[in-house]
């Protein structure tokens, strides 16, 4: 290899390895260095002859290089010509043009006057360049207003007036077609003409470069090829000119850059750009930025009508349905979907549907003549460098339906810092969502990274990403759950506190519980039954957020499964509190504390068997048998006593007091909770939250107790102070069933209105919370209010109705009683 050419790879090399370690792209290095992307490109891949000298000095400041560092790396590009290049000419693409050339830094410079206008200027041409628009565009009437809205201040020469719109979004979210669209709309508001280029900035070849488009704007305009100049700069300039007093539209699609798009700007107040691009472009000054989002479901069906016939859709509504959630409310795949059905008539929709279920062949069905869903993600992604594109595919081994950068770093197997990075960009070529600090694919681009993934890496390593991923998720939650214990174990935790902790559970419960479930499958018994346990008092905080039955049930069998009666007899208590207390299982829950019970006296842990009695006496008060569970707190308050446990008698004598105040007995019931919650209120060793959703819970029992004896304003009192608590520290269920007891209390002092209230915020906590039980309890309370009205017997009844429904197949002494009286109430009515 001659030497001159190993000088030339040497550079590219060093200016490639230079650029990464300053976290820039191609595009961004190209800008600060006044070149162009191709410019950038060739130099690194080693094909540019003898870049010059002002183009390395350029590139030297942009990278911020200096003593030996720059001496090297302008070294290394002084390339001696060789005798038979003495004729060659340098590609000017990548190379910044001379001093006598600048590019424009801003589209709102004045031009330079000195700019050559040839004499006889160019007859007035009125170019109309815009293709032929899509004649089915749906889902994007707000935008095309909005748009009508910018041109019309723009045309009427309002100061203040935005003249460059950006459309942005991921591939395949319709932005050319919009463009279009809109161009042909607003067309007649600009009679100086309508230009069109295609920017081609995710064409494999590159994009195109400024002064050849500059070149095919001014041909438009009617400047012959002989008078088009030659630099960039006054292209740029005789642009401006002549775009300065006429109303122009000019659509810039597909862009790859801001340094791309600014010399195409026209400079006339009455002209307007509308630009598309899979970034957003934020560089451009005084730019409006639209964001296009996915179809909604009824714009999908319309875009799908549009294309197959709406007799055809109105036949099997459901599939099209089905159709467009399977596209994933991505345009073109809708686009695509409904031209496969056109050009088969003989296809339900339901037969695509079917062959769409298929995640492997989904890419490859949503595909039709030269339209096609996966080409458009291959644009991007190779265009990634390997460490992004490395992190692209990882990332779609994550479970979960968004994701936070750490996690990704687990993954990928790097730090968190080059992970956010490499997010970043991916968020700027379009392949991926950011919600804030998180991220997320859409359905299309993660099966299309997935199969990246397969193509690309080997199944050993995909496995070894797939477990470092999981061991990450398995040891973070059970850092977080540990941090609710009575006495934490936070040697070297990542979370500063207790809130910091639930925060992370709650954002990240999809790829935790999917990790649980994963070693669960692959018998990783003994991370199962660390995680499951470390969570028990976090759950006491988030009773209803996640499927605590699903997930202390896996505890309970690797427990099982590893031998271990002592973690099974914990984990069966956990599971039949989650039982009966989060789903209303009564009698399943009693069978998993017998278990429980069973299993710690013949282990003789006097702890656990007093919590299968602390909880057992719980179920006993749900189903009308408080002499019972009276019976068992006190055996429970024994042995919790027997052993110093305080926190847990504690717990019992809570309970005990319930059972007494179920009996009638509400004044002994109102002394044993105001001493638990006087304990509650001293030291009980709890964690932060733990110990608010205790005094809280406390305050709630004494709230039923004055209730029971008729003080229904101090009972009142109570309630209200606890759901400020439960709010507080987010125990949503728990403040539910707060405002409930609240606004019964104030029905019994005749506040209606207020108790009507009360009860529908309650109704609504519920809902959200999907609790069947206590939305009934809640309607029926809601039913006696509007029956008390002179005119709410038609609103009785349905409420009655759906308190009926909400009541479900729930299987439990107090729903058949319910049950019964609604049906009773209702064929009286």
């Amino acid at each position: 290899m001659p030497k001159s050419q190993v000088q030339r790879d040497q550079f590219g090399g060093l200016l490639r390895t230079l650029r990464l370690e300053r976290r820039l792209t191609q595009e961004e290095l190209a800008e600060a260095a006044g070149s162009s992307v191709r410019g950038i490109r060739e130099m690194e891949r080693g094909r540019v002859r003898s870049p010059q000298r002002r183009t390395v000095v350029l590139l030297a400041d942009a990278l911020r290089l200096a003593g030996a560092d720059r001496d090297r790396f302008v070294a290394l590009a002084r390339v001696e010509r060789q005798p038979h290049d003495r004729g060659a000419v340098p590609d000017d693409r990548a190379a910044v043009p001379d001093d006598r050339v600048a590019v424009p830094d801003d589209r709102a410079e004045v031009p330079d006057d000195r700019v050559p206008v040839p004499h006889d200027r160019p007859a007035v041409v009125v170019p109309g360049e815009l293709p032929t628009a899509v004649p089915d565009l749906a889902g994007r009437a707000e935008i095309l207003e909005r748009l009508s809205a910018l041109a019309a201040d723009v045309t009427a020469g309002r100061p203040d007036t935005a003249s460059v719109v950006v459309l942005h979004g991921p591939p395949g979210i319709g932005k050319t077609s919009l463009a279009v669209v809109a161009g042909h709309r607003l067309s007649p508001a600009f009679a100086g003409g309508q230009l069109f280029v295609d920017l081609q900035g995710v064409s494999p070849d590159g994009p195109v470069d400024p002064a050849e488009a500059l070149a095919g704007l001014l041909r438009s305009l009617g400047v012959p090829d002989n008078r088009v100049p030659v630099s960039l700069a006054e292209r740029g300039g005789l642009f401006r000119t002549l775009t300065r007093d006429r109303p122009l539209l000019v659509v810039l699609d597909n862009a790859a850059s801001e340094a791309q798009v600014r010399p195409l700007l026209p400079a006339g107040r009455g002209c307007l750009a509308l630009v598309t691009c899979r970034r957003p472009l934020t560089g451009l000054a005084g730019a409006v930025r639209l964001p296009l989002d996915l179809l909604t479901p009824a714009a999908g069906r319309l875009l799908l009508a549009a294309i197959v016939g709406a007799d055809r859709i109105a036949a099997e509504p459901v599939a099209a349905d089905q159709l467009v959630k399977l596209c994933g409310r991505l345009p073109l795949a809708v686009r695509i979907a409904g031209n496969r059905l056109a050009s088969r008539p003989q296809w339900s929709v339901g037969w695509l549907v079917d062959l769409l279920h298929d995640q492997r062949q989904r890419l490859t069905a949503l595909t039709a003549g030269d339209l096609g869903v996966r080409s458009a993600f291959e644009v991007s992604y190779r265009q990634l460098d390997p460490m992004t594109a490395r992190v692209f595919r990882r990332a779609s081994l994550i479970p979960g339906t968004d994701f936070e950068p750490a996690l990704v770093a687990a993954v990928a197997g790097t730090a968190v810092e080059t992970a956010a990075a490499a997010l970043e960009e991916l968020v700027e070529a379009g392949v991926l969502l950011t919600l804030g600090d998180r991220y997320q694919f859409h359905d299309l681009v993660r099966l299309y990274a997935q199969e990246r993934l397969d193509a690309e890496e080997q199944q050993d390593c995909r496995t070894r990403a797939h477990d470092q991923m999981v061991g990450w998720l398995l040891r973070r939650t059970r850092q977080a759950g540990l941090m609710f214990e009575p006495v934490a174990c936070r040697v070297d935790s990542p979370f500063d506190d207790d809130r910091v902790a639930a925060h992370w559970l709650d954002r990240e419960s999809g790829n935790w519980l999917a990790a649980l479930r994963d070693a669960a499958r692959r018998g990783r018994h003994a991370d199962v039954v660390a995680v499951t346990r470390a969570l028990h008092w976090y759950s006491d905080a988030n009773s209803h957020r996640h499927s605590w039955d699903e997930i202390f049930s896996l505890g309970v069998a690797a427990a099982r499964a590893a031998g271990s009666p002592r973690d099974e007899a914990v984990l069966l208590n956990f599971l039949g509190w989650a039982r009966y207390f989060c789903r209303d299982r009564n009698t399943d829950g009693l069978a998993a504390l017998d278990r429980a019970l069973e299993l710690a006296r013949l282990i003789g842990d006097r702890r656990e068997e007093a919590w299968a009695l602390t909880y057992t006496a719980a179920i006993f008060i749900r189903i009308g048998s408080g002499v019972l569970a009276v019976d068992h707190c006190r055996r429970a308050v024994g042995l919790f006593r027997e052993i110093g446990y305080a926190l847990g008698e504690n717990g019992a004598a809570s309970v005990q007091g319930g059972a007494l105040a179920a009996l009638g007995r509400f004044a002994e019931a109102a002394d044993l909770h105001r001493d638990v919650l006087a304990f509650y209120g001293h030291g009980s060793g709890l964690s932060r939250t733990g110990a608010v959703v205790a005094r809280a819970g406390a305050m709630m029992s004494l709230g039923a107790d004055l209730a029971g004896m008729g003080q229904w304003r101090a009972a009142a009192d109570e309630y209200a102070h606890a759901r400020r608590l439960f709010h507080r520290c987010g125990a949503t269920f728990s403040e539910a069933n707060a405002i409930h007891r609240y606004g019964l209390a104030l029905q019994a002092l005749g506040e209606v209105d207020a108790a009507a209230e009360a009860l529908g915020s309650a109704l609504a906590l519920y809902a959200a919370l999907s609790c069947p039980w206590w939305e009934a309890q809640t309607l029926y309370a809601l039913a006696a209010l509007a029956g008390s009205a002179a005119d709410g017997a038609a609103d009785a009844r349905q409420l009655r109705e759906r308190a009926l429904d909400r009541c479900g197949e729930l299987d439990a002494p107090e729903v058949r009683t319910l049950r019964a009286t609604l049906r009773r109430e209702l064929a009286e009515f």
